[in-house]
């Protein structure tokens, strides 16, 4: 059943006509808007990375040397195995518990979505990080272990609002206002915007620090947050609540199951091919198995390389800066130019290859059967797609069915290049090595947006909330492990002087992922997913 061109009034159109007015808030101009506001609220997390590691550095060794004699003059008395190793171990709390937290964080923001909005709740995901600032400003100026001890309690503030939930609500709204095909492509310029802010927050930390003081990034970043809050406020168009979505959540009647609602789409579901056999896709599972030890081998590099610089090859605040803003520029560009181009050039080149015209026509779920029924949906999706493409011939909804498997071999193919990338630094021994890795790594960074592009592919329309909060979550959980577990492996590397080998391990890892990977793959092409049909109970006599 396709979309009528022409939208005629019968019974099932709905009295408010929504679709003819709200598509016009989706033009290319809230793509930009959407995409300065990663770049703002990226820059505001930023700033503080680099200056936070080595604040805490300044903290430890405040505190161990008021149970140890001062070293002689002439030297940096913080050079020291154990006070690096308990630097290391209080930058993995730090981390640790910013990622527990923004686990929960992610389950409410994803609740926040459905119940008021993309919106409203990218506006409290940006405000009350400003809240957290505020009082790690606090913990900064007190200094020692108690300084140590406020900036890990601030973290309790990420369960309201953080760097999770403000990805999820980001990602989320980019979904609404682009078209399925280019999906991909925006989400991996979302990230390489944020990246760019990012690089530009480290640059900046490292300077204030430097110029004004330890203080200084702190106070600059929450200004900063309270700005980004008011760019949200202003320049973004409010987005109602996706009505199948909330659907969908009404039908668990257990607020836990609801609460939990994103892990859902990890369950292998069942799929009727075209001979009407019924079998199990585990395309969802695998592939949010490979994005996990993806995200458990590399989500701790930025912090390695700044870590490892400092420790072994003396970098300080300045050259971090560089070091890491650099890695952060380079990803930021080639995820916003080259990324979206080779999506695009990737797909054409394996269509080629399959001797097919446009697109491989995989059907991704069967939209049509759970959303053609809504006349407002189709109106909307109509007025859209007229909107973004005036005098083109509107698309049917089997056209959102379309999948593109290039994106999914994208993801696989990246992730080995990562990995392989980050066993190279193993052998680093010099300070410019350190920077030609930090160049290398960004050009294997597109493993995040492809795979979010690949799962946004794997679900229905109702779900693009709940697959992207799934993603995020394991990304989370990944974060939350390898901030714990590749801490304290650099930990025990720290005090045996072999701190290198922890690059080693992170290819690892990563090899693990890509393996993961290979075994992932789209339902066959013309199968539909499997519906249960509910079982209806005897009429009363």
């Amino acid at each position: 059943m396709a979309v009528n061109q022409e939208t005629q009034p019968s019974e099932t159109t709905p009295l408010i006509p929504t679709g003819e007015s709200e598509p016009k808030i989706f033009g290319k101009s809230i793509v930009y808007r959407a995409l300065i506001c990663g770049f703002m609220v990226s820059l505001s997390f930023g700033v503080t990375q680099v200056p936070l590691i080595y604040v805490f550095r300044l903290m430890t060794c405040e505190a161990y040397y008021t149970n140890h004699p001062l070293p002689p003059p002439g030297g940096d008395r913080c050079s020291n195995h154990q006070i690096e190793a308990d630097t290391a171990k209080a930058v993995s709390l730090l981390g640790a518990s910013t990622t527990f937290f923004g686990v929960i964080n992610l389950f409410i923001t994803g609740w926040t979505i459905k119940k008021l909005g993309v919106k409203s709740a990218l506006i409290i995901q940006v405000f009350w990080p400003a809240v957290r600032l505020a009082v790690q400003n606090v913990g900064v100026q007190t200094g020692g272990s108690m300084g140590i001890l406020i900036i890990q309690c601030s973290q309790f503030i990420t369960i309201i609002g953080g760097p999770a939930g403000y990805l999820l609500t980001l990602n989320s709204y980019i979904t609404e206002i682009v078209e399925h095909e280019a999906r991909t492509g925006v989400l991996g310029q979302l990230s390489g915007y944020a990246m760019i802010g990012m690089s530009l927050g480290y640059l900046a930390g490292g300077l204030l620090s430097d110029i004004f003081g330890i203080i200084a990034p702190f106070r600059v970043t929450l200004m900063l947050f309270l700005t980004s809050c008011c760019y949200v406020i202003i320049f973004l168009p409010w987005i109602p609540p996706n009505p199948d979505a909330e659907k969908n959540s009404k039908k668990t009647s257990n607020p836990v199951l609801k609460f939990l609602g994103p892990l859902k789409m990890f369950v292998p579901q069942k799929w009727v091919l075209r001979d009407g056999k019924v079998q199990k896709e585990w395309g969802t599972l695998l592939l949010g198995c490979g994005v996990f030890f993806g995200v458990l081998a590399t989500s701790y590099v930025p912090v390695l390389l700044q870590m490892y610089s400092t420790d072994v090859l003396g970098f300080g605040t300045t050259e971090n800066g560089y070091l890491i803003s650099l890695n952060s520029l380079i990803r930021g560009i080639f995820l916003t130019l080259a990324f979206p181009r080779i999506i695009k050039a990737g797909r054409s080149w394996l269509d080629r290859r399959n001797g097919k015209k446009s697109g491989t026509n995989t059907p991704r779920t069967p939209d049509s059967e759970a959303t053609l029924t809504e006349p407002e949906q189709e109106i909307v999706v109509e007025a859209m797609e007229s909107e973004e493409e005036p005098g083109a011939t509107p698309k049917s909804k089997d056209d959102e069915r379309e999948t593109f498997h290039f994106d999914l071999m994208f993801t696989k193919y990246s992730l080995i290049a990562d990995g392989l990338i980050t066993g190279i630094a193993t052998f680093v021994t010099k300070g410019w090595q350190m920077y030609a890795v930090a160049m290398l790594l960004p050009f294997a960074s597109g493993t995040g947006p492809a795979a979010k592009g690949t799962i946004l592919q794997m679900c229905s329309a109702a779900e693009r909330a709940d697959a992207l909060g799934a993603i995020t979550l394991l990304e989370m959980i990944a974060r939350l492990l390898t901030t714990s577990v590749f801490g304290l492996i650099f930990a025990a590397f720290a005090n045996i002087g072999q701190t290198h080998l922890v690059f080693t391990c992170n290819a690892a890892v990563a090899t693990l992922g890509f393996i993961i990977l290979l075994f992932c793959r789209f339902p066959p092409e013309g199968a539909k997913r499997h519906v249960e049909e509910p079982v209806s109970e005897p009429a009363a006599s």
